[in-house]
């Protein structure tokens, strides 16, 4: 059966996201024999439904890696993980104000799947990814991304620098997060056309990096609180600038519509 951890995802809410949005992604199912799951038995009638085949198996297939898989008795292979280009996600309706994540260096898959899933949870349209040091689109990252990788686009892009001055000269505005030395998050304005670049788990933004941000945001933190997880401070930031743009829509709206 393989153990391609590029083309495996595994757990049921993944699953069941990626057959109830983008069904045409999965070429195969595996689910372990005698489960006696509903949700599992609702996996097998909706990939029964766009004719999937389902393949019952008491072992069900390893993706590569280190750490243990809690695959919930169930696997999906697919034909690949969604992905767009960069010109995708800059061109947008003139009026909008669409919200973007960059990550510089975001090796660890877990924080991967985690800042889509915030990313996707606070109305982001897209999450920008480096082709090289960078955590691959694998089955751990689907995992923890819980069905995400299904609801936001994804861009994989060669040079992130590059990516970042093409996005400025469409009119973005960059911020960086750099704990320590950076604006206070809630004094920054965040409203407009914002993307948001996240550094590496250690070392933070690389320089060439940082040179291209407009801004750089820090986290106000508790005495003795050095710093946050690049997972915790992107879903900080990400709601901190829904919060912002969601009030100037209310407020749009209130003056459309008076009393």
């Amino acid at each position: 059966m393989g153990n391609n951890r590029d083309t495996l995802i595994w757990g049921i809410h993944p699953i069941l996201e990626t057959l109830k949005t983008q069904p045409t992604l999965i070429t195969e199912i595996f689910t372990q024999e005698r489960t006696g799951s509903g949700r599992l038995q609702e996996i097998v009638n909706l990939a029964a439904s766009h004719g999937i085949p389902v393949s019952r198996t008491s072992r069900l297939p390893s993706p590569a890696g280190p750490e243990p898989v809690n695959h919930q008795g169930v696997m999906a292979r697919l034909k690949s993980l969604p992905a767009c280009e960069l010109p995708d996600l800059i061109d947008v309706p003139e009026n909008s104000e669409p919200t973007l994540v960059a990550l510089d260096s975001i090796q660890d898959p877990h924080n991967l799947g985690a800042i889509i899933r915030s990313a996707a949870g606070a109305g982001a349209t897209g999450v920008i990814i480096p082709k090289d040091r960078s955590a691959p689109l694998t089955g751990a990252v689907a995992k923890v991304a819980a069905g995400a990788l299904n609801r936001i686009r994804i861009c994989r892009v060669t040079n992130l620098a590059d990516s970042l001055m093409q996005l400025k000269d469409a009119g973005f505005w960059i911020f960086g997060a750099e704990g320590g030395s950076g604006q206070s998050l809630f004094q920054a304005d965040l409203r407009g056309k914002v993307c948001l670049v996240i550094g590496s788990e250690g070392k933070g933004l690389r320089p060439l990096v940082r040179k291209h941000c407009d801004f750089l945001l820090d986290i106000p933190l508790a005495a003795g609180v050095e710093s946050l997880n690049a997972a915790v401070a992107a879903g900080v930031i990400l709601f901190e600038i829904a919060r912002q743009k969601a009030l100037i829509a209310d407020q749009g709206n209130k003056l459309e519509n008076p009393g």
